[in-house]
């Protein structure tokens, strides 16, 4: 049985990494979450970009982090949750997450409306769980 993980005071709970997909991405399962305080931080440093979507930071990390197609390498011992748009790939959103292994949680470091991802090491990708052979 998996151990209930407590939720620090100040934080909110936007989703998980699964046990499935952090053996195929080798990093590991455990909840995501957002300090509120940086939470009205994204809002007021991408307000411009998440507005004309009509979304609030909230909502925009929640789309990411359900719909996300691609798992990449960051620095620091942290992660980007990728959205990419196949059919438009410049319409590609993240979330960087950074483990925090004292309180043994991702925690939501930025979220970006567009940001380059293709230079970042591909450790999943949504389909067949593995990188695709000759990607970065």
């Amino acid at each position: 049985m998996a151990e209930k993980t407590i939720i620090p005071e100040g934080f909110i709970k936007v989703g998980r990494i699964t046990m499935t997909i952090a053996r195929q991405a080798h990093i590991k399962a455990a909840d995501i979450v957002v300090d509120r305080n940086h939470l009205i931080h994204i809002e007021n440093e991408h307000k411009t970009q998440l507005q004309p979507l009509g979304l609030n930071a909230f909502d925009y990390i929640k789309i990411v982090l359900t719909q996300f197609t691609e798992i990449r390498e960051a620095e620091r011992n942290a992660v980007l949750m990728v959205k990419q748009n196949q059919d438009r790939p410049k319409d590609t959103v993240i979330i960087e997450l950074t483990l925090n292994s004292k309180l043994h949680l991702w925690e939501v470091r930025t979220a970006e409306p567009r940001r380059k991802v293709s230079d970042k090491k591909l450790l999943w990708r949504k389909g067949n769980g593995k990188p695709a052979k000759g990607l970065p």
